[in-house]
């Protein structure tokens, strides 16, 4: 029998899509200082924007940053970040930071091998990866978010995504540290990494949310552990408690936002200026498709 040639990629499962991660911000000012003159990402135009909210896109992802006078303390996770031209971004904040845009802030930028990592001023570490060396199926996105644990958590985490969300993942090795991988997407992982010495942390201001695809059957089983803490209405919950989905004990408290296929905003199209000096959306077509060709993966409408 003649070996298939077809392209084989992981199983996504219950969880479609990671949509975004939110944390809280002191100014707005420096949303877009960091992110937009810095990093090179776009404000939404379309999610509204006042005094108190602000959203910055990365590909077909967002950070949701709004400022209610409560900035979310340094977090002791990682955004991981795909992204084209490191070097453009290097030279742009070593600009910024020489004009004293930083001062006052933990902001800090480092060349690593295979990777930039940035302090933002923010508190929130990110690690920037240059298009095309993770498997990711886009030039600009978020691949990952690692959330460090104390040990002993990865396994029963893991089983909480697999039994309550349907999501597909496994145990692997980050960094040499045992980790929990939850598939969040197509080359997408939430990696809940056991990690000795963790300080106390209060991480209620910051949150991720994803699309799942059982969406009925998650609200069901959270609101029988009457773990829902906002929403259940117009396809959109939250809730905090991962639990052991057997005797309900608690494992973990992460603030995660659970929509459905039905929200509004799912895989709503995303303005992103790439390169910065371009308009948004014809330049980002070839790339984009070339990058797809090359993994095997069908181009979708949005790219034609």
């Amino acid at each position: 029998m003649a070996k298939s040639r077809r392209t084989k990629h992981p199983e996504v499962g219950g969880i479609a899509h990671l949509e975004h991660v939110n944390f809280e911000v002191d100014s707005h000012d420096m949303v877009s200082i960091f992110f937009m003159a810095g990093l090179g990402f776009t404000r939404d135009p379309y999610t509204r924007s006042d005094e108190k909210n602000m959203a910055a896109n990365v590909g077909l992802q967002q950070f949701h940053l709004p400022r209610l006078g409560r900035p979310t303390p340094p977090m002791q996770g990682v955004i991981g970040l795909i992204t084209p031209e490191l070097e453009a971004i290097k030279a742009r904040m070593k600009g910024l930071q020489k004009e004293g845009l930083f001062k006052g802030t933990p902001f800090r930028y480092q060349v690593k091998k295979g990777y930039h990592e940035v302090m933002s001023p923010f508190g929130v570490k990110m690690r920037l990866h240059q298009t095309g060396t993770l498997p990711f199926p886009k030039v600009l996105g978020m691949p990952y978010v690692d959330i460090p644990v104390e040990p002993g958590k990865a396994e029963p985490i893991l089983n909480f995504y697999k039994r309550i969300m349907r999501s597909t993942g496994s145990i692997e090795k980050v960094s040499g540290k045992k980790a929990a991988c939850v598939t969040m997407g197509p080359y997408q992982w939430t990696r809940f990494i056991e990690t000795k010495g963790l300080d106390s942390y209060d991480n209620h201001t910051f949150h991720i949310a994803y699309y799942v695809s059982n969406y009925n059957e998650v609200l069901d089983e959270i609101e029988r552990n009457k773990g829902v803490i906002a929403g259940g209405q117009n396809q959109i919950f939250f809730f905090e408690d991962i639990f052991d989905p057997d005797n309900g004990d608690l494992i973990y408290s992460l603030q995660n936002e659970v929509r459905s296929f039905y929200h509004e905003d799912f895989m709503r199209p995303l303005v992103n200026r790439w390169p910065m000096s371009d308009e948004p959306f014809s330049v980002q077509r070839d790339p984009n498709r070339e990058k797809a060709r090359q993994q095997g993966i069908m181009p979708g409408p949005w790219d034609n």
